[in-house]
């Protein structure tokens, strides 16, 4: 039964992935697409390949024609906090939210052993870091960043346990973007006892968003400064 839950999440997955690109003008499909893995037999451990790569690709870079993020290199205990949320119907259940409805749907096919191993095949990933292509300014964001986020993000956006708070400097700067207006709009954030996205919530509305091009190319400075 696990074993179809998850084929059956997966195939809707690329379902609403195809139906939100055709709606969204996207243009063009891939020309390319991602290998298809077999799904291991029941009973065997999920793995990268056959669950995750498929949207945020083979070396978990995201796929901005997928609006998926790069994923590489997060922290262990950051993706088994964001797949409990999609598990608790904390994240990807509104319906101005495709994305999060396509990890919603994957993540309540995982057992917690699922989401222990594939946390620790994400996080021994090399990270992609965050380059500036929406034509922010990091002088004017960075006492924005200050101001606003290092406090639990910490000052090389690296993101901090205590607080829940996501690394940044791995995270395509779109992705940050696209979730800012979630954060603003409620989409992320809104749910009852998501404590951390509340934070975000207040947040997201405090700055412009000509202010968080400039925040996050500021976040990609960070990337190159401290890569390692």
């Amino acid at each position: 039964m696990h074993l179809l839950a998850t084929l059956m999440a997966m195939m809707a997955m690329v379902g609403i992935s195809i139906s939100t690109l055709a709606l969204s003008g996207c243009g063009e499909r891939q020309k390319t697409q991602a290998p298809v893995t077999p799904l291991p037999a029941t009973g065997t451990p999920i793995s990268f390949s056959a669950v995750c790569a498929a949207c945020h690709g083979l070396r978990g870079e995201g796929n901005v024609m997928l609006r998926t993020p790069s994923i590489a290199g997060l922290p262990d205990w950051y993706v088994t906090v964001q797949l409990g949320k999609f598990r608790a119907n904390q994240r990807g259940t509104d319906p101005l939210d495709p994305e999060g409805q396509r990890m919603h749907a994957v993540a309540r096919t995982l057992s917690g052993d699922d989401i222990t191993n594939l946390a620790a095949t994400i996080a021994a990933m090399e990270r992609h870091p965050t380059q500036n292509t929406q034509g922010g300014d990091a002088a004017r964001g960075k006492p924005f960043y200050d101001d606003y986020c290092s406090a639990c993000h910490r000052y090389n956006g690296s993101g901090e346990l205590a607080f829940n708070s996501a690394p940044l400097t791995g995270l395509q700067d779109w992705y940050l973007l696209a979730q800012i207006a979630k954060f603003r709009a409620g989409i992320r954030g809104g749910a009852a006892r998501d404590e951390d996205g509340a934070k975000m919530h207040v947040v997201a509305n405090d700055l412009t968003d000509a202010q968080f091009r400039d925040v996050v190319a500021y976040i990609a400075q960070l990337g190159e400064r401290y890569r390692d």
